[in-house]
């Protein structure tokens, strides 16, 4: 009976030392990603950066150096673009037929590549005026709510997300639309505000230019 007593007073030790244990490491196994990485999941923010372009127009194209692009960003996290014109501020892709241009906007790790084409034929460079477009703001999802995370590359009919946000009477090309409804959702994190200088001219004609270059991703 004695032996009885010691051995179930040892399970109920183990127990209660062992439960809280168990807790306490629970949440770093539910932030593990499915592709194995860990930390994917525990933030529920969406980043906001912007940049001023002022200084690349007029022009056809800019590329903007943008650190916070990582490998990891960019392989796990949805981002958005928008560029603000004198009246709105309206999200990459988009054709603007007043002036008569498309713009598209391209990523790859620290760099983010807008162009801009003629609506007339889609391939004749378009030069912006500088009095027209001022800034380019990103959001980069780093939450897993299912109303903000997944398919934004879908097209707008065949995904979940887009459906979601037209319900809710949000106007995704509108960037304070979408802003508020991120925030009822997730923290934005403003990283700040950044000034794109335009890069000095290469005048050195012994310079080469490295053509190994990572491949650029276009967004829907």
């Amino acid at each position: 009976m004695l032996l009885l007593t010691i051995i179930w007073t040892l399970i109920c030790a183990i127990i209660i030392i062992g439960y809280p244990l168990y807790l306490f490491n629970k949440p770093s196994s539910l932030n593990m990603g499915a592709n194995g990485n860990i930390g994917l999941m525990s933030s529920n923010t969406v980043e906001l950066l912007s940049f001023d372009i002022r200084e690349h127009l007029p022009g056809w194209s800019f590329t903007l150096d943008v650190p916070q692009i990582t490998e990891e960003v960019l392989l796990n996290n949805p981002m958005l673009f928008y560029l603000e014109s004198e009246e709105n501020c309206l999200k990459l892709p988009l054709n603007n037929a007043t002036l008569g241009y498309t713009a598209h906007v391209y990523k790859n790790i620290g760099k983010v590549y807008v162009t801009f084409k003629s609506l007339q034929d889609g391939v004749s460079n378009f030069y912006v005026p500088a009095w027209h477009l001022s800034k380019l703001k990103i959001l980069i999802i780093k939450s897993r709510d299912k109303r903000i995370y997944g398919d934004w590359g879908t097209k707008p009919e065949k995904s979940p997300i887009h459906k979601g946000i037209t319900k809710a009477g949000v106007n995704i090309h509108d960037y304070e639309d979408m802003l508020g409804y991120f925030s009822n959702i997730a923290t934005i994190d403003f990283k700040g505000h950044f000034k794109a200088l335009k890069p000095k001219k290469i005048t050195n004609p012994f310079s080469s230019i490295d053509s190994k270059e990572g491949k650029l991703y276009s967004t829907a």
